[in-house]
């Protein structure tokens, strides 16, 4: 290369933008999906207290197979939709998934609670739902499992999480993340 050859400066990769009525599809489907997200916890959290303090066995009973069946046939694909379209509408959009500290904040919240719903919550609801018929005829299945605060927490935490990240959506708090700053910036 010649001493008057200029170089250019090293860009970095960026995703492709996604075109407008792309971005528009995947934010209503992110934007759905959060919403369902959130609104199955609430339900669960419902289905949860009820189950623990009602005294009818088979009431307890469908309660439990009802939070085992939102767990295996909804929460898992409503909770990776929610994560995968938000995962797509950073990378997409002008926003980027680590140039603002409240997209980056959110997208580890939902990582964490994603991974969670996957690997314990819903394996959660299945053991409930197991122990729900190993329960003899007559007998509250609360007995059985003992410390019901267990139900009830995951719902509290998750519910939490998905309201803060509602917040840091409409908010967009805390500015850019060093990588996001401008280069004269860093």
């Amino acid at each position: 290369m010649s001493d008057t050859a200029v170089r250019a400066p090293a860009q970095a990769r960026r995703f492709p933008r996604m075109p407008p009525p792309v971005r528009k599809l995947v934010l209503v489907l992110h934007v759905l999906s959060s919403v369902t997200w959130l609104g199955l916890t609430i339900g669960n959290m419902t289905l949860a207290v009820t189950a623990t303090t009602t005294d009818n066995p088979a009431v307890q009973v469908g309660l439990f197979h009802a939070l085992d069946v939102f767990g295996e046939v909804l929460m898992i694909p409503v909770a990776w939709t929610a994560f995968l379209t938000g995962l797509l509408v950073s990378l997409g959009t002008r926003w980027g998934l680590v140039r603002h500290k409240w997209v980056l904040t959110k997208f580890l919240i939902t990582s964490v609670t994603v991974l969670l719903t996957t690997f314990l919550l819903t394996p959660g609801f299945t053991e409930l739902g197991d122990i729900a018929d190993r329960t003899p005829p007559g007998r509250l299945v609360v007995q059985e499992i003992g410390d019901t605060m267990g139900l009830i927490a995951p719902g509290i935490v998750s519910g939490t999480c998905y309201l803060t990240c509602l917040v840091l959506s409409i908010y967009k708090p805390w500015g850019r993340t060093r990588w996001g700053a401008p280069a004269g910036n860093r």
